[in-house]
């Protein structure tokens, strides 16, 4: 079953752009603009990875995420700094990127699905 991803992002442009590049490292790619959305989508397919805009989730609820849905998260904002870094990391985030960085946003997503290969072996 390949991996899927979903964005949680509120622009729909950085959404978009975001999910072409995503589409680079992972065959499903869905894109939503609220955690109401991502809960329902959620309760109807396993989704593996969440790409979570801050500006919309708080680190208490990705803690809640993480736990009720198995899923792995990567944090992004518009303003990613080293204090919004260290808080996404404290609440089990693999990453926090700027919004608009897909290349690191892939970067997160290639090192979780290599752990995941090497763990299968």
């Amino acid at each position: 079953m390949p991996t899927a991803v979903l964005i949680v992002q509120n622009d729909p442009v950085r959404a978009q752009n975001l999910a072409s590049q995503i589409r680079s490292v992972s065959e499903v790619v869905f894109v939503v603009q609220s955690l109401a959305e991502l809960q329902r989508l959620a309760s109807q397919f396993p989704i593996q990875i969440g790409i979570l805009d801050l500006s919309l989730v708080t680190f208490r609820e990705i803690v809640q995420l993480r736990r009720q849905l198995d899923m792995e998260i990567v944090c992004t904002h518009h303003t990613a700094d080293e204090v919004m870094w260290a808080e996404a990391m404290d609440a089990g985030a693999l990453d926090c990127c700027f919004d608009d960085d897909g290349p690191a946003v892939c970067r997160a997503i290639r090192r979780t699905l290599t752990a995941w290969n090497q763990a299968a072996s």
